[in-house]
């Protein structure tokens, strides 16, 4: 039955011709470009702890993917698949690839996957959710560095503040969760560097100045110029080593450099690009996580904006999971 699968899902991949991507075209080339991607591996280290000899592949047509590694020294075996973004999962090779490379990658539904791949809904969910997760993490460990800034802009008519880093500040609602029985809204506090036209973006438990402060002190780099509107929250950045200035949000958003577009800007990217304006409703601090997923998402999809993106996929899923 496992062999006829992967004929089956080769069979229907080539009929899908133009859109279908190259390199799920059948099952072996799937599987050469993950090993050039650095995905899955032809050799690793033996699973067995008391052994510290390599494991090589061997075919084995009973398996779903037609080969499984086999150590030299000790005879263990275990899937192609150990400790890499495929484990665990049923599927093949090729509708793996195809989903987390083309339906994922390109804001596909997960409505209009499913039923193109003949897959349940709940199937192509859990695996969205789960590189949503990886992209997450990646965020977090190797995107989240301090702003450090750059001078922004140089001129005649630029103060001496300018010549400073600068940032800007704000808060955003992007949801409710249902919390205790009680109906909360979801704050999400976000940063903006004009130098350096990165964004960093933190759901919140409130906007005190506690929680604005100490995200402002881990993020940003003293003698940074921060700009804000005039929530309270932000009163005591001028005593933090910062030079806090203010945009009248009354009188509009600011002109030249005393503005918050850039942040403002940020907010309707990231709804858009992660998917979080159509609303994510859930209950307790497993829909914050979640949003804190979909808003990193929108943040790598924004910082890859030009780049080849299956490359930078690649990097993500090669950073998160452990690779042998």
């Amino acid at each position: 039955m496992i062999p006829n699968r992967r004929q089956q899902v080769q069979n229907g991949f080539a009929a899908a011709a133009p859109t279908i991507l190259e390199i799920t075209r059948d099952h072996e080339t799937t599987i050469e470009t993950l090993i050039d991607m650095g995905l899955i591996s032809r050799r690793r280290a033996c699973v067995d702890e008391n052994c510290d000899g390599r494991m090589i592949w061997i075919q084995d047509p009973s398996k779903a993917d037609g080969y499984r590694f086999r150590c030299r020294h000790c005879d263990a075996t275990c899937s192609i698949r150990r400790d890499t973004i495929f484990q665990g999962s049923h599927l093949s090779l090729m509708e793996l690839t195809r989903i987390y490379f083309h339906y994922f990658l390109r804001g596909i539904s997960i409505k209009i996957c499913a039923r193109e791949l003949a897959l349940t809904k709940k199937t192509v969910g859990k695996l969205y959710s789960k590189l949503r997760s990886a992209i997450s993490q990646y965020v977090t460990e190797f995107m989240q560095v301090e702003f450090m800034g750059e001078e922004p802009q140089d001129g005649p008519n630029v103060t001496e503040e300018h010549a400073y880093p600068v940032v800007e500040c704000d808060e955003s609602l992007f949801s409710h969760i249902t919390q205790n029985g009680v109906r909360e809204q979801v704050w999400v506090f976000g940063l903006y560097d004009r130098g350096s036209d990165e964004c960093r973006l933190f759901v919140v438990p409130d906007r005190t100045a506690d929680t604005l402060e100490n995200l402002i002190l881990e993020n940003v780099a003293p003698d940074t110029v921060i700009y804000t509107d005039r929530w309270e929250g932000y009163r005591n950045l001028n005593n933090l080593n910062y030079i806090h200035r203010v945009v009248q949000h009354n009188r509009g958003f600011g002109r030249g450099l005393d503005t918050t577009n850039g942040i403002e800007s940020i907010w309707s990217q990231i709804k858009r690009l992660s998917s979080v304006y159509r609303g994510i409703q859930g209950r307790g601090e497993n829909a914050r996580i979640q949003i804190q997923d979909y808003i990193n998402h929108g943040v790598w999809l924004r910082h890859v904006n030009g780049n080849d993106a299956v490359e930078e996929l690649a990097e993500v899923i090669n950073s998160i999971f452990t690779r042998n």
